[in-house]
């Protein structure tokens, strides 16, 4: 057990964990690392090496450059379909702490879906986010945080060591205002949740099939005021959203949205905007071109592209995407197409393995989707890279296609369809690490 100076949050229990990857694919998972906390203390780890799925398995030069694992250092290590068991023994039904959680949330469902392994129900805490709202630096990265709380020095970029660490770092923070909870830090440090899952009566998230809310929707984004006091104007095309998305986005973070640059506007965002946009004789919009006039003559108005807007909110585009994807379906009620049902009910008794049964149940019947055709969820396009599965399921992304197997599950068992029992999480509670000083 870690004795720590920090530790007075008697109460405090959760696990903290750290993802590594091969390459800049979310799914190509090579390392995790986990830490449990009790009462306030580090009491276990869990560190492991994992050999990223066949479709993207290469280490990236870069990758290789921050965290020295390489295809040799994975040879023989499990795959994340057999990794992923002992993880999920390991969290139990703790709450979930990593540092930019965004990241690591987003891979381990990336990673759950190469295997369509069903995405976790559990609640996501962010120690960075927990750093900002309660300290002041130049930087919130891990190791500059750990350096202002006074934290040992750590191997940065190695995932047991960083998982160990972001958990000292909630530990330290939540003794400082007294936070018995990850939620009661999220709190004090006025910063948002992201557990996005339906909760019992305890308020605690947990896994569901029927009735779950649908997930990731602008509402899955804070509501923080980042925005109050501007007035916002779009101009040219936005490569991520339409303009009625991004305005609904803006107004969602406390903004006042224009359709014309007046006296009263304070930013354009414009998704025609580069820098060589202002040499002279560069053809400009005329939303553009009355912007600079006013702020020549001393009017506070910021111009921004669609990138450096989201930066402003510190919004994680993975998790912009994939709300921006979950307003389109719910604007496409019904969506979920008949043959789900057909397919599931007429294979009944035809195998008890559970993958081979999902993937029946769920393929399109025409076939492989291509350049043509849309995601049959939210209508949007398939890109080059797309997850052979997922191009099988005519669904364009990780998120699409849990929404898809969640709405399926929901149908079936409306029409009474038995289907076979999916595997376990719990196969063993995992092996203790070797850091010095835990058991």
């Amino acid at each position: 057990m870690e004795n720590s100076p920090h530790a007075a949050a008697s109460t405090l229990d959760f696990t903290a964990i750290d993802f590594e990857t091969a390459n800049p694919r979310r799914a190509s998972v090579c390392s995790v690392g986990l830490a449990k906390v009790r009462g306030g203390e580090v009491v276990d780890t869990l560190s492991l090496l994992v050999s990223p799925p066949e479709w993207c398995d290469e280490f990236a030069a870069m990758n290789v450059r921050i965290h020295g694992i390489t295809a040799g250092t994975v040879a023989g290590a499990p795959s994340w379909e057999r990794a992923f068991g002992q993880v999920m023994a390991f969290i139990g039904d703790d709450d979930l702490l990593a540092h930019n959680a965004a990241f690591d949330r987003s891979v381990m469902e990336q990673a759950c879906s190469a295997y369509d392994l069903d995405w976790p129900e559990l609640a996501w805490f962010d120690s960075l986010a927990f750093a900002r709202g309660l300290l002041t630096l130049g930087s919130y990265s891990l190791p500059f945080v750990a350096k202002a709380l006074e934290l040992e020095e750590f191997d940065h970029h190695d995932a047991g060591a960083d998982a160990l660490q972001a958990a000292r770092v909630a530990i330290a923070l939540a003794a400082r205002v007294g936070a018995g909870s990850l939620a009661d830090l999220a709190s004090r440090a006025s910063v948002h949740a992201r557990p996005q899952r339906a909760t019992g009566g305890s308020g605690r998230a947990h896994a569901t099939e029927v009735g779950e809310t649908e997930p990731r929707d602008l509402d899955s984004l804070s509501s923080a005021s980042l925005l109050e006091g501007e007035t916002i104007v779009f101009t040219g095309t936005l490569s991520l959203s339409t303009r009625a998305e991004a305005t609904a986005l803006v107004e969602r973070f406390g903004a006042t949205t224009q359709t014309s640059v007046t006296k009263k506007t304070t930013i354009l965002v414009t998704g025609d905007f580069t820098p060589q946009s202002l040499r002279p004789g560069a053809t400009m919009s005329s939303k553009l071109i009355k912007a600079l006039a006013l702020a020549e003559k001393g009017q506070r108005l910021e111009l921004l592209t669609e990138d450096d807007l989201h930066a402003r909110l510190d919004l994680d585009r993975a998790a912009l995407e994939a709300a921006t994807r979950a307003q389109r379906a719910s604007a496409r009620g019904g969506w979920l197409p008949s043959y789900v049902v057909d397919q599931a009910r007429s294979q009944s008794g035809e195998t008890e393995n559970y993958t081979a049964w999902l993937r029946a149940a769920l393929r399109h019947p025409e076939g492989r989707a291509t350049a043509t055709d849309s995601c049959i969820r939210c209508d949007g396009p398939f890109a080059d890279d797309v997850y052979w599965m997922f191009l099988e399921r005519r669904v364009c992304s990780p998120d699409c296609n849990e929404a898809l197997k969640r709405a399926a599950k929901r149908a079936w068992a409306g029409s009474g369809i038995v289907r076979p029992a999916a595997p376990s999480y719990a196969e063993s509670y995992g092996r203790r690490s070797e850091t010095p000083g835990l058991p």
